[in-house]
């Protein structure tokens, strides 16, 4: 084989190149790059070059809206009607970060972001309202059971204080027999409560020997914005044959920064009876 030598360049042919690319013409598109949107871009390491829309990463609008929510579930610790935040927060949630092909899309990290807050408020929140259902249901049925005790004891007059909103009782320490007496008021009106109550004088006659059970766990809700615990009870030496409710209500003392109770009602459960209906 014969050896032709080195390469040199063609000064002409060089010239000749650098005449046809004027410095006003457009790069050069490489045939083999993707179709779509071509925007510049410049980088300290990749110079000057063309970016395709395969290179813009879709948003997800649905993360934003999960980290929204999730700042928002901060109000779940306060009021246990507002967990419908966080739930609705996680749902975004796991909606923004749901499968992608290709690039990470935006919105997953304000996403995650939004999840952890959501879980952390919303968890907090189902746990100091499910803390209240149990310390208003185990108060209520604490004072329901005095309640019982002191009438089966004849203490009516006690039991009557107990009937009443804490601003409206006796001064602690008075002797309530000697109040009631000196008062005409408040003793005809205990009279006539007492003439009125068929369910105080039953358990009045059953005695004070009775151990009082539970039928079922307090219940607790609110009526007209104010808690309410509800509470059953069965006499187990059958004394008494009905089933007796107490329900009891919570009155919050913002300024003493205590909560007071008192008997909102004592009656017989009954079970209700439904007329068929006539077509």
């Amino acid at each position: 084989m014969k050896d032709t030598g080195p390469v040199k360049d063609n000064p002409e042919q060089a010239s000749s190149l650098h005449a046809s690319a004027s410095p006003n013409d457009p790069p050069r598109r490489d045939s083999s790059a993707p179709l779509g949107l071509d925007m510049p871009r410049m980088g300290a390491e990749v110079g000057f070059q063309v970016v395709s829309e395969d290179d813009v990463p879709p948003f997800r609008a649905s993360g934003l809206v999960c980290l929204v929510l999730g700042l928002l579930s901060a109000s779940a610790m306060v009021a246990w009607q507002m967990l419908i935040l966080p739930i609705a927060a996680i749902a975004f949630g796991v909606f923004a970060l749901r499968r992608w092909h290709g690039r990470r899309p935006a919105g997953t990290t304000v996403a995650v972001i939004g999840l952890v807050l959501a879980s952390c408020f919303g968890a907090g929140g189902l746990a100091l309202s499910l803390a209240k259902q149990s310390t208003l249901g185990n108060q209520g049925e604490y004072f329901a059971r005095q309640y019982l005790e002191l009438i089966g004891n004849g203490d009516l007059a006690l039991a009557a204080e107990l009937g009443k909103e804490a601003r409206d009782r006796q001064v602690k320490g008075m002797n309530l027999n000697e109040a009631y007496k000196e008062d005409e008021m408040a003793k005809s009106k205990m009279e006539r409560e007492e003439a009125q109550s068929m369910e105080q004088d039953t358990i009045e006659l059953a005695g004070p020997n009775i151990n009082w059970e539970m039928a079922q766990s307090p219940r607790v809700y609110l009526h007209h914005g104010v808690q309410h615990v509800e509470t059953q009870w069965l006499d187990p030496s059958g004394k008494i044959k009905e089933k007796v409710i107490v329900d009891m209500q919570w009155s919050p003392d913002e300024e003493h920064e205590i909560g007071n109770w008192h008997v909102n009602a004592c009656y017989f459960y009954h079970e209700t009876v439904y007329a068929p209906s006539v077509l």
